[in-house]
């Protein structure tokens, strides 16, 4: 009895073997979760400086896929002879469709501020609590240097806030495996939700590089414009940007 016990035994671990091989043999490849960080310091000879640092999750591979985004940035600014501060974080959940060659997204999520101000400019994600909307597009072409071209907009209903960011580069010398590419980015921002409006336009050549598969930094140098019913008066300045994307 203690053997034929036994015997039982060992077969029904090996049948939940068998069951478990065949089971996971039936069941679909789960597509895998990719994170990937980001961030950015951007400063100008206004003594205004902004700092964001985020996270992205997506799908990986190609057609649709969902995305969660969140970031969070630091915006400090001179109003006349004060110098403020204003903090946000920006959760989003979206839809992102990636081609061989193009692309879009899009999301929606919220923007928590805090101590709004109405008179901030720069803050990319909107100078007050509301309800957000994004738009992503790239395009990257063929051939011995091919361009990349990105679009990407977010819109704070409730500051009713706008931010766009145009880009496009090529590599530097004659190889598309070149680490290196050389651009140009176009931003233009603003909007305020009352008497008080702000808006900034910046405009730059880029400088991209590859480190390797997973890193790649940015650098900006450029001119901005701010101005807005919430100025004085329109005022100019230098900027400088440096931004990295890390994909583990």
């Amino acid at each position: 009895m203690r053997i034929i016990s036994r015997w039982n035994a060992v077969l029904a671990i090996v049948g939940l073997a068998v069951t478990g091989r065949a089971t996971q043999a039936q069941l679909p490849d789960l597509p895998k979760l990719h994170p990937s960080f980001y961030g950015s310091a951007e400063a100008d000879t206004r003594s205004a400086q902004f700092y964001l640092l985020g996270m992205y999750v997506g799908m990986g591979g190609l057609g649709w896929s969902p995305y969660f985004n969140v970031n969070g940035y630091l915006d400090h600014y001179p109003i006349g002879t004060e110098n403020r501060s204003l903090s946000a974080v920006s959760p989003t959940l979206g839809l992102a469709y990636a081609g061989r060659t193009d692309g879009i997204s899009f999301g929606g999520g919220y923007t928590w501020v805090n101590n709004p101000d109405a008179e901030a400019p720069g803050a990319e994600g909107g100078n007050s609590n509301g309800a957000t909307a994004s738009l992503g597009l790239y395009h990257n072409s063929r051939g011995r240097r091919p361009m990349h071209a990105q679009l990407l907009s977010n819109y704070n209903f409730g500051s009713k806030y706008v931010w766009a960011r145009g880009r496009a580069s090529v590599p530097f010398r004659n190889s598309a495996a070149h680490p290196a590419r050389l651009g140009l980015e176009v931003v233009g921002q603003g909007g305020g939700d009352g008497p008080l409006t702000t808006n900034t336009y910046e405009v730059g050549p880029t400088l991209e590089y590859e480190w390797n598969d997973n890193l790649r930094t940015t650098g900006v140098v450029g001119y901005k414009s701010v101005g807005g019913s919430a100025l004085t008066s329109r005022e100019s300045a230098a900027y400088f940007k440096l931004e990295f994307s890390l994909s583990p």
